[in-house]
């Protein structure tokens, strides 16, 4: 029998890791939460689940303002593409992230965006202000939670509310010099290095990376908010302070999500977040309600995005696959070359 090459168990290996690791946290947070039923079940409360049906809407707005940043970026990149246009290529692109491999939304929205006209590394450098200003956001949101959080949570019991309030003002310092653009293209150029990639210039102005990051922080408190919501809905006793809590919670937790990289869309790892840092911020929910919230945020979520990315990819389907042929046989030419996009 012929043996397999290193690679190809590598290759099987991430496979494994990134379905049977999502199975395995999802069993445990439903073996969690059913274990510990009875305690739930001591805690009388009443769920409304027409505020249930209202956090979907939240989720539905975030993932069309996802669309409509990065339309801001491009124009402050000296790209101009119509709303339509834009929001069908974001949201269709979106789709391919369903198919096994990490970079096909990548290439597959660099490549539509090109038959408009909009260059190829324009687009990567689009993509790549999106990405570390959507991260900023999440963090920058969490960070002026953390005011909120010596009023109910179980940190502030042991914590001093000054010392969280300096730690907030600290993230918020660290992010403000590391969304300069100098400090910014060096620590991206260095990342390109280890990667072994070649280097890029991200000619942006700081005040527009400043807008940008604003942008998104917007987007958080929208989907935050219909997070909260959905606690509201499980939980009615959920005090109004823990509005802010919730949405910093949610955009820290979908941080969390992206950086862990092994599942897709950080399956497992974004729920472990939020129903840790639940169990944190608000301590008089019960904890087996917290996980339940935590799955139920993924599934609500992912409908929102499912709806979106259909209606997007069904206005643009056949555009799209040409596209993703077309992605298919430039990822072939750029590893043989050992970059990812060229002009």
């Amino acid at each position: 029998m012929q043996r397999m090459s290193r690679p190809a168990l590598k290759k099987i290996g991430i496979r494994v890791v990134q379905i049977g690791l999502p199975i395995i946290v999802s069993g445990f947070f439903l073996y969690y939460a059913v274990h510990n039923w009875n305690d739930l079940a001591a805690h009388p409360f009443q769920w409304n689940p027409w505020l249930l049906v209202l956090s979907l809407p939240g989720f539905i707005v975030q993932e069309i303002t996802f669309g409509l940043i990065w339309r801001a970026i491009l124009a402050r990149l000296g790209a101009s593409l119509g709303l339509r246009t834009t929001l069908r290529i974001y949201l269709a692109s979106e789709f391919v992230r369903y198919i096994p491999g990490n970079v096909w939304h990548v290439l597959t929205r660099i490549l539509w965006v090109s038959k408009y006209g909009v260059s190829r590394t324009t687009a990567f450098a689009s993509m790549t202000i999106e990405l570390i200003t959507k991260l900023s956001a999440g963090v920058l949101v969490f960070a002026l939670s953390l005011l909120f959080w010596h009023d109910i949570g179980a940190v502030g019991s042991f914590l001093h509310s000054w010392f969280i309030i300096l730690f907030g003002i600290a993230i918020i310092l660290a992010l403000a010099i590391g969304l300069h653009p100098r400090v910014l293209n060096g620590l991206l150029n260095l990342a390109l290095r280890i990667l072994k990639r070649q280097p890029v210039s991200l000619t942006v102005r700081y005040r527009d990376i400043l807008l940008v990051t604003l942008l998104w922080s917007g987007s958080w408190l929208i989907a935050g908010g219909a997070f909260y919501l959905m606690v509201l809905a499980l939980w009615p006793a959920t005090p109004i302070v823990a509005l802010p809590i919730c949405v910093g919670i949610y955009a820290i937790a979908w941080d969390i999500g992206f950086v862990s990289f092994i599942t897709p869309s950080g399956l497992g790892f974004r729920e472990g977040a939020i129903a840790l840092l639940l169990a944190l911020a608000l301590p008089v929910l019960p904890a087996s309600l917290g996980a339940i919230i935590a799955l139920l945020s993924r599934f609500v979520s992912t409908l929102a995005e499912v709806l979106c990315v259909s209606v997007a990819y069904l206005s643009g389907g056949r555009q799209m696959r040409e596209v993703q042929a077309q992605a298919e046989q430039s990822t072939l030419v750029a590893m043989a070359e050992g970059g990812v996009v060229s002009d």
